[in-house]
Protein backbone atom coordinates (compact mmCIF):
# COMPACT_ATOMS: atom_id res chain seq x y z
CA UNK A 1 0.00 0.00 0.00
CA UNK A 2 1.57 3.76 -1.15
CA UNK A 3 2.44 5.53 2.10
CA UNK A 4 0.25 8.89 2.60
CA UNK A 5 1.45 12.04 3.89
CA UNK A 6 -0.35 14.97 5.46
CA UNK A 7 0.12 18.42 4.16
CA UNK A 8 2.10 19.30 7.19
CA UNK A 9 4.62 16.11 6.36
CA UNK A 10 4.78 16.58 2.68
CA UNK A 11 5.31 19.70 3.01
CA UNK A 12 8.73 19.19 5.08
CA UNK A 13 9.55 16.11 2.66
CA UNK A 14 9.43 18.21 -0.27
CA UNK A 15 10.28 21.64 1.08
CA UNK A 16 7.67 23.44 -0.57
CA UNK A 17 6.18 25.88 1.96
CA UNK A 18 2.43 25.05 2.65
CA UNK A 19 1.01 27.57 1.34
CA UNK A 20 2.82 26.74 -2.08
CA UNK A 21 0.88 23.56 -1.94
CA UNK A 22 -2.52 25.39 -1.63
CA UNK A 23 -1.46 27.46 -4.50
CA UNK A 24 -0.89 24.65 -6.87
CA UNK A 25 -4.00 22.59 -6.04
CA UNK A 26 -6.21 25.83 -6.90
CA UNK A 27 -4.22 25.92 -10.38
CA UNK A 28 -5.40 22.08 -10.86
CA UNK A 29 -1.42 21.05 -10.50
CA UNK A 30 -1.76 18.98 -7.66
CA UNK A 31 -4.75 17.00 -6.56
CA UNK A 32 -4.53 15.69 -3.19
CA UNK A 33 -7.18 12.89 -2.03
CA UNK A 34 -9.77 14.58 0.41
CA UNK A 35 -10.38 13.10 3.99
CA UNK A 36 -14.05 13.17 5.06
CA UNK A 37 -12.91 15.99 7.67
CA UNK A 38 -11.32 17.37 4.42
CA UNK A 39 -7.82 16.93 5.70
CA UNK A 40 -5.44 16.43 2.40
CA UNK A 41 -3.74 13.24 1.48
CA UNK A 42 -0.68 12.76 -0.47
CA UNK A 43 0.68 9.89 -2.14
CA UNK A 44 3.98 9.02 -3.49
CA UNK A 45 2.59 9.97 -7.30
CA UNK A 46 1.73 13.62 -6.07
CA UNK A 47 5.29 13.87 -5.22
CA UNK A 48 6.33 12.67 -8.79
CA UNK A 49 3.98 15.22 -10.31
CA UNK A 50 5.83 17.93 -7.81
CA UNK A 51 9.11 16.84 -9.04
CA UNK A 52 7.57 17.38 -12.61
CA UNK A 53 6.34 20.81 -11.95
CA UNK A 54 9.33 22.08 -10.28
CA UNK A 55 10.80 20.76 -12.82
CA UNK A 56 9.43 22.03 -15.20
CA UNK A 57 9.46 25.65 -13.81
CA UNK A 58 13.68 25.67 -13.93
CA UNK A 59 13.09 25.11 -17.57
CA UNK A 60 11.32 28.85 -17.63
CA UNK A 61 7.90 27.62 -17.79
CA UNK A 62 4.80 29.45 -16.59
CA UNK A 63 2.47 27.52 -14.09
CA UNK A 64 -0.23 28.02 -16.67
CA UNK A 65 2.23 26.57 -19.30
CA UNK A 66 3.35 23.55 -16.97
CA UNK A 67 -0.76 23.04 -16.55
CA UNK A 68 -1.16 22.25 -20.03
CA UNK A 69 1.97 20.48 -20.52
CA UNK A 70 0.88 18.26 -17.06
CA UNK A 71 -2.45 17.29 -19.47
CA UNK A 72 -0.41 15.61 -22.13
CA UNK A 73 -0.66 12.03 -22.29
CA UNK A 74 2.90 12.03 -23.35
CA UNK A 75 5.55 14.86 -24.35
CA UNK A 76 5.87 15.39 -28.07
CA UNK A 77 6.56 17.80 -30.05
CA UNK A 78 4.86 20.18 -28.63
CA UNK A 79 7.08 20.56 -26.02
CA UNK A 80 10.08 20.37 -28.47
CA UNK A 81 8.85 23.88 -30.13
CA UNK A 82 7.62 25.08 -26.17
CA UNK A 83 11.17 24.37 -25.35
CA UNK A 84 12.61 26.11 -28.10
CA UNK A 85 10.65 29.30 -27.43
CA UNK A 86 12.00 29.19 -23.52
CA UNK A 87 15.48 28.83 -25.48
CA UNK A 88 15.20 31.54 -26.99
CA UNK A 89 13.60 33.80 -24.31
CA UNK A 90 16.55 32.80 -22.06
CA UNK A 91 18.93 33.74 -24.51
CA UNK A 92 17.46 36.88 -24.92
CA UNK A 93 17.48 37.31 -21.21
CA UNK A 94 21.27 36.56 -21.08
CA UNK A 95 22.34 39.10 -23.52
CA UNK A 96 20.19 41.80 -20.92
CA UNK A 97 22.32 40.55 -17.93
CA UNK A 98 25.89 41.00 -19.92
CA UNK A 99 24.67 44.17 -21.13
CA UNK A 100 23.17 45.32 -17.56
CA UNK A 101 26.54 43.50 -16.05
CA UNK A 102 28.89 45.86 -18.25
CA UNK A 103 26.85 48.88 -17.34
CA UNK A 104 27.20 48.26 -13.76
CA UNK A 105 30.97 47.58 -14.25
CA UNK A 106 31.33 51.09 -15.90
CA UNK A 107 29.36 52.82 -13.07
CA UNK A 108 31.74 51.35 -10.14
CA UNK A 109 34.52 52.54 -12.05
CA UNK A 110 33.03 55.97 -12.65
CA UNK A 111 31.82 56.11 -8.30
CA UNK A 112 34.60 54.69 -7.18
CA UNK A 113 36.99 57.50 -9.73
CA UNK A 114 34.94 60.31 -8.53
CA UNK A 115 34.95 61.58 -4.70
CA UNK A 116 31.88 63.05 -5.64
CA UNK A 117 29.29 62.82 -8.35
CA UNK A 118 25.91 64.73 -8.79
CA UNK A 119 22.73 62.55 -9.52
CA UNK A 120 21.94 64.54 -12.72
CA UNK A 121 25.77 63.52 -14.40
CA UNK A 122 25.33 59.60 -12.85
CA UNK A 123 21.68 59.20 -14.67
CA UNK A 124 22.59 60.83 -17.63
CA UNK A 125 25.45 58.20 -18.02
CA UNK A 126 23.01 55.95 -17.15
CA UNK A 127 20.22 56.82 -20.27
CA UNK A 128 23.47 57.39 -22.75
CA UNK A 129 24.81 53.88 -22.33
CA UNK A 130 20.97 52.34 -22.90
CA UNK A 131 21.30 54.52 -26.14
CA UNK A 132 24.39 53.58 -27.61
CA UNK A 133 22.99 50.90 -29.88
CA UNK A 134 20.78 53.32 -31.60
CA UNK A 135 23.77 55.82 -30.96
CA UNK A 136 25.76 53.70 -33.02
CA UNK A 137 23.80 53.11 -35.47
CA UNK A 138 23.08 56.98 -35.80
CA UNK A 139 26.32 57.79 -36.27
CA UNK A 140 27.06 55.24 -38.89
CA UNK A 141 24.41 56.13 -40.83
CA UNK A 142 24.99 59.65 -40.95
CA UNK A 143 29.11 60.31 -40.20
CA UNK A 144 30.69 57.28 -41.21
CA UNK A 145 31.31 53.66 -40.27
CA UNK A 146 34.94 54.03 -39.05
CA UNK A 147 33.65 56.77 -36.38
CA UNK A 148 31.46 54.30 -35.36
CA UNK A 149 34.27 51.95 -34.86
CA UNK A 150 36.45 53.98 -32.84
CA UNK A 151 33.37 55.34 -30.72
CA UNK A 152 31.63 52.05 -29.78
CA UNK A 153 33.08 48.93 -30.79
CA UNK A 154 36.49 49.18 -28.02
CA UNK A 155 37.33 47.33 -25.28
CA UNK A 156 36.05 47.72 -22.00
CA UNK A 157 38.92 49.41 -20.90
CA UNK A 158 38.89 51.80 -23.74
CA UNK A 159 35.38 52.48 -22.83
CA UNK A 160 36.23 53.06 -19.24
CA UNK A 161 39.02 55.69 -20.19
CA UNK A 162 36.23 57.28 -22.50
CA UNK A 163 33.34 57.88 -19.36
CA UNK A 164 36.01 59.02 -17.02
CA UNK A 165 36.51 61.70 -19.96
CA UNK A 166 32.74 62.44 -20.36
CA UNK A 167 32.48 62.59 -16.56
CA UNK A 168 35.91 64.73 -16.55
CA UNK A 169 34.56 67.02 -19.07
CA UNK A 170 31.43 67.71 -17.87
CA UNK A 171 32.44 68.15 -14.27
CA UNK A 172 34.64 70.85 -15.79
CA UNK A 173 32.02 73.16 -17.82
CA UNK A 174 30.01 72.75 -15.07
CA UNK A 175 32.59 74.58 -13.01
CA UNK A 176 33.63 77.08 -15.72
CA UNK A 177 30.31 77.98 -16.85
CA UNK A 178 30.28 80.46 -13.91
CA UNK A 179 33.21 81.91 -15.59
CA UNK A 180 34.04 84.01 -19.13
CA UNK A 181 34.12 81.46 -21.98
CA UNK A 182 37.11 82.69 -23.20
CA UNK A 183 39.34 82.23 -20.39
CA UNK A 184 42.63 80.70 -20.53
CA UNK A 185 41.60 77.89 -18.32
CA UNK A 186 38.19 77.55 -20.43
CA UNK A 187 39.86 77.57 -23.40
CA UNK A 188 42.66 75.20 -22.74
CA UNK A 189 39.79 72.68 -21.83
CA UNK A 190 37.79 72.83 -24.40
CA UNK A 191 40.75 72.34 -26.83
CA UNK A 192 42.13 69.66 -24.68
CA UNK A 193 38.44 67.52 -25.09
CA UNK A 194 38.05 68.80 -28.94
CA UNK A 195 41.45 67.38 -29.71
CA UNK A 196 40.69 64.39 -27.69
CA UNK A 197 37.49 63.60 -29.15
CA UNK A 198 39.06 64.32 -32.77
CA UNK A 199 40.69 61.42 -32.52
CA UNK A 200 37.90 59.27 -32.98
CA UNK A 201 36.80 60.96 -35.95
CA UNK A 202 37.58 60.62 -39.56
CA UNK A 203 37.74 63.65 -42.22
CA UNK A 204 34.30 61.53 -43.52
CA UNK A 205 32.54 62.34 -40.64
CA UNK A 206 33.70 66.01 -40.55
CA UNK A 207 32.35 66.35 -43.89
CA UNK A 208 29.40 64.92 -43.40
CA UNK A 209 29.05 66.49 -39.86
CA UNK A 210 29.42 70.26 -42.05
CA UNK A 211 25.81 68.44 -44.23
CA UNK A 212 23.62 67.36 -41.14
CA UNK A 213 20.24 69.38 -41.60
CA UNK A 214 17.97 70.13 -38.86
CA UNK A 215 16.45 67.09 -38.49
CA UNK A 216 19.38 64.94 -38.01
CA UNK A 217 20.57 67.24 -35.51
CA UNK A 218 17.46 67.24 -33.57
CA UNK A 219 17.69 63.12 -34.04
CA UNK A 220 21.20 63.12 -32.74
CA UNK A 221 19.99 65.61 -29.34
CA UNK A 222 17.70 63.15 -28.53
CA UNK A 223 20.25 60.36 -28.74
CA UNK A 224 22.72 62.05 -26.57
CA UNK A 225 22.09 63.78 -23.38
CA UNK A 226 24.53 65.94 -21.61
CA UNK A 227 24.47 66.30 -18.21
CA UNK A 228 24.15 70.08 -18.20
CA UNK A 229 21.30 72.83 -17.49
CA UNK A 230 20.38 75.29 -19.70
CA UNK A 231 23.02 78.28 -18.38
CA UNK A 232 26.05 75.68 -18.50
CA UNK A 233 24.80 74.33 -22.23
CA UNK A 234 24.46 77.63 -23.63
CA UNK A 235 28.10 78.64 -21.63
CA UNK A 236 29.67 75.67 -23.76
CA UNK A 237 27.84 76.50 -27.32
CA UNK A 238 29.55 79.84 -26.76
CA UNK A 239 32.75 78.54 -25.61
CA UNK A 240 32.91 76.00 -28.76
CA UNK A 241 32.03 78.88 -30.74
CA UNK A 242 34.82 81.18 -29.70
CA UNK A 243 37.22 78.03 -30.02
CA UNK A 244 36.46 77.12 -33.21
CA UNK A 245 36.43 80.89 -34.22
CA UNK A 246 40.02 80.11 -33.16
CA UNK A 247 41.30 77.32 -35.04
CA UNK A 248 41.07 75.02 -38.01
CA UNK A 249 41.34 71.09 -38.81
CA UNK A 250 44.48 69.66 -40.05
CA UNK A 251 44.81 66.54 -42.09
CA UNK A 252 46.24 65.13 -38.91
CA UNK A 253 42.88 65.98 -36.69
CA UNK A 254 45.24 68.56 -35.05
CA UNK A 255 43.89 72.33 -34.38
CA UNK A 256 45.62 74.89 -35.77
CA UNK A 257 44.97 78.62 -36.43
CA UNK A 258 42.07 80.23 -38.29
CA UNK A 259 40.25 77.26 -38.89
CA UNK A 260 36.33 77.72 -39.77
CA UNK A 261 34.13 76.94 -37.28
CA UNK A 262 32.80 73.56 -37.39
CA UNK A 263 29.24 73.90 -36.02
CA UNK A 264 25.45 73.87 -36.70
CA UNK A 265 25.86 76.93 -38.69
CA UNK A 266 29.07 76.02 -40.95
Amino acid sequence: MDETYSIGEFSKLTGIPVRTLHYYEELGLLKPLRQENGHRIYKTEDMVELQKILNLKLLGFSLTQIGELLKLPKYDHSLVEMLRLQQQAFEVKLVQIKQSLEWIDRMIAIVQAEDQLEHSLLFSLIRNMNQEDMQRKWVANHLSEYTAQTLFDRSAEAIKKMDAETVRFSQDVKRLSKGPIDSQEAQTVIGTYVNWAMTYIDEKAIDNFRNLDEEQFTQLDHLVEMPLNERETAWLDKALAHYFSKYMLTEQGELTANAPIITRES
